[in-house]
């Protein structure tokens, strides 16, 4: 779908003269300046500074750092008092950010600015983001002070301490988010705030700021899985998505305002995939005002999102809960099944009739998911494609409507078979078949590569199939779209197969319906048999509950790569075998003879029953 054409050609058609438009579209003349920058606190511009300095600057010191952010603050307090006290104050605030970094010549030469520094805008701008470097490593890891050192720092400077916090993060991170950065700071210092307070402060760490982490890395993740698709499959799928998202969360708001939005979301997306975190940043700030000046027309679930700072506006609202549908809105879009104008329409322009299709069905149906609603659209359209070249036009919509209702329900079956195995498997035997259905379909994967997928969407079952009816479908698409994003980051840069690239580099809202259709893959050389490929040690009589799972895992990966079109009923066969000689060797007293007794018994039994003796 040509997305980025019709969503063009609407805002050249429509929204050309509206005075809501976002920065980008206004006057050229009319820009942020560093004196206008008052819409924030001092403390909130001061994080500002540091963090789009430290992700330029990212192998600077943290003193050469602050000195740059130091001079940026301070020019801003003399431009807030006299917009008229120095040049810089009336030029747009990228291009102060680069004018100072650029004033300090002995660390622009030192970390290799020089050359970027020489040229004028935008060359000088691109030159200096593209030395960004997102690559793990290419900043050493970070030496985590203990609990008591870093409790120490806190007290003595807690400004300090949170601006080396940030810092480290962003010099890490360089595409990110500002916002995403501030939220893990604020949770840091929690957790500093509260843990230096407890007696067992390594124990409070070890637990509340792990959490952080983790909280920051899916963030990032996130952020990464859609650079990635932005790359491989360029803005069209993500404002796809937004139109159908947005669709639901604002269902009062009329279709040029979703098409106006998801246009404005996508467009950061791409400053800050290109590292323009600071574009980035305004941008998702005037999608955040416009929002909040336009509540009465969009939603009423956003009022306390915007009593919040305009840096916590923007996620809030994302995560706000979707509005409440309008009263007066028909149940259902006949329009675009009972009319024989709809080929018209959809001669006029495809994509713009598929993407009123979405909207007024996304609006209607909060309960789908953002990815079925796209791929409806698509089965839409194909369903137009063949029905307005018949005759009987509206006969052939009305069986094409099936076939939509069909997909639908498939999607929901599919949800209702998975909570259901969960349901009766539990957590360990739920990820245990997930193992076996991807080590076939990318047995390239490492075990802790597979283990950690698998484990995350088990984590969404666990979670989503306890969602009622309204919320189960989005939540378990949300969750599964995640995993298998990730597998495609891995896949971006280490290939694991022909299969999985297809999966990946097609449609992203039909991915997870290409996943579930992949066998094993057909290329791929089994693992060759070996003695030591199956080892049995008196340690699993033994082993902590946990570990013990996770070897017997291991072993299940295993099998399968050497045997990855092994049948239900022969991994069955294995299973059993294996538990009874588990129960025999861990009841006797000498389980090392045991097993070295009976394990190559089982291993030669089970190269029998898969024809290899």
């Amino acid at each position: 779908m040509k997305w980025v054409t019709f969503i063009s050609f609407l805002f050249l058609a429509s929204l050309a003269a509206s005075k809501h438009l976002p920065r980008r579209y206004r006057h050229a003349g009319h820009q942020d300046t560093i004196a206008q920058a008052t819409e924030v606190t001092p403390d909130e511009f001061r994080g500002i500074a540091l963090v789009i300095s430290s992700q330029a600057l990212q192998q600077a010191t943290y003193e050469e750092v602050s000195k740059v952010k130091n001079d940026i603050v301070e020019l801003q307090k003399k431009c807030a008092a006299d917009e008229k006290s120095d040049p810089e104050c009336t030029k747009p605030l990228g291009t102060v950010f680069l004018d100072e970094i650029c004033h300090e010549q002995e660390i622009i030469a030192k970390y290799g600015f020089a050359d970027c520094c020489a040229k004028v805008d935008p060359e000088r701008k691109d030159c200096i983001l593209a030395h960004k470097n997102g690559t793990q490593g290419f900043i050493p890891p970070f030496q985590k002070p203990s609990a008591e050192e870093g409790c120490k720092a806190f007290e003595a400077d807690p400004d300090q301490t949170m601006g080396r916090y940030v810092y480290e993060i962003a010099r890490r991170y360089p595409f990110s988010k500002t916002s995403s950065i501030f939220a893990g700071a604020r949770k840091y210092k929690e957790v500093l705030t509260t843990c230096c307070k407890e007696a067992d402060k390594d124990a409070c760490f070890a637990e509340k700021a792990t959490e952080v982490s983790k909280y920051l890395r899916k963030e990032f993740a996130r952020q990464k899985q859609i650079c990635s698709v932005h790359r491989k499959l360029g803005e069209v799928p993500l404002q796809a998505l937004k139109v159908a998202l947005i669709s639901q969360k604002f269902p009062k708001a009329d279709f040029p305002t979703v098409l106006k939005l998801s246009a404005d979301i996508v467009h950061a997306y791409t400053e800050c995939c290109k590292g323009d975190t600071l574009e980035c940043l305004l941008d998702r700030a005037d999608v955040s005002k416009y929002v909040c000046s336009h509540q009465a027309t969009l939603s009423s679930k956003v009022h306390d999102c915007c009593e919040k700072s305009l840096l916590e506006q923007g996620d809030c609202i994302a995560h706000s809960e979707n509005d409440d549908k309008p009263a007066d809105l028909s149940p259902t879009v006949r329009e675009f099944i009972d009319n024989k104008e709809v080929c018209q329409h959809y001669a006029d322009n495809h994509t713009l009739h598929q993407a009123k299709f979405v909207h007024e069905y996304g609006r209607r149906h909060p309960e789908l998911s953002p990815e079925l609603l796209v791929r409806l659209g698509k089965g839409y359209g194909d369903l137009l494609e063949k029905c307005c070249a018949l005759e009987n036009v509206v006969e052939c919509l009305g069986h094409g409507e099936a076939e939509l209702k069909k997909h639908i329900s498939d999607t929901l079956e599919v949800v209702k078979k998975n909570c259901e195995l969960h349901a009766t498997a539990g957590d360990y035997l739920f990820q245990n078949e997930l193992l076996v259905r991807y080590t076939k379909k990318a047995p390239q994967l490492t075990f802790d590569q597979l283990y950690e997928y698998t484990k995350g969407l088990t984590k969404a079952a666990a979670k989503c199939c306890h969602e009622d009816e309204a919320h189960k479908l989005p939540c378990a698409e949300k969750y599964v779209s995640f995993v298998l994003g990730e597998i495609c980051r891995e896949h971006e840069i280490h290939h694991i197969n022909k299969q999985v690239c297809k999966c990946c580099g097609d449609s992203l809202t039909f991915r997870r319906e290409c996943f579930s259709g992949l066998g094993p893959d057909p290329e791929y050389e089994p693992t060759p048999f070996a003695s030591d490929l199956f080892t049995f040690h008196p340690d699993l009589c033994t082993a902590d509950p946990e570990v013990l799972k996770r070897k017997k895992q291991k072993q299940l990966v295993d099998l399968i790569k050497h045997k990855p079109t092994i049948t239900d009923e022969q991994l069955a066969g294995v299973i059993v075998d294996f538990q009874g000689m588990m129960t025999q060797c861990c009841e006797v007293a000498d389980h090392k003879t045991c097993f070295e007794t009976e394990g190559p018994k089982l291993i030669e039994r089970t190269r029998t029953a898969f024809g290899e003796s």
